[in-house]
């Protein structure tokens, strides 16, 4: 069984990330971490569709991420954060 602690650790960093971002919905919270995650991975998990020729739509599939590298990744998204606001 995976460690129950990674739960609580995940939580706590996406709490600590939206406290620092209070006007975002949860959702759009969510949505921009994922963009980033796969930003910094070579675009894991990016799945694209094309509407038309002007408008993309964009999501992302990234259910096979670890919990540990999408740990470390919001430890450092924090940092960076933290850093620009300070």
């Amino acid at each position: 069984m995976r460690p129950l602690e990674r739960i609580d650790e995940i939580s706590d960093l996406i709490r600590e990330i939206w406290n620092e971002n209070p006007d975002m919905r949860y959702m759009q919270l969510l949505y921009t971490l994922q963009s980033s995650f796969s930003q910094k991975n070579m675009d894991v998990g990016k799945v694209e569709e094309r509407v038309d020729r002007a408008y993309p739509r964009i999501g992302f599939d990234l259910f096979n991420v670890e919990d540990e590298e999408f740990k470390i990744f919001l430890e450092n998204y924090l940092f960076e954060q933290r850093k620009r606001n300070a």
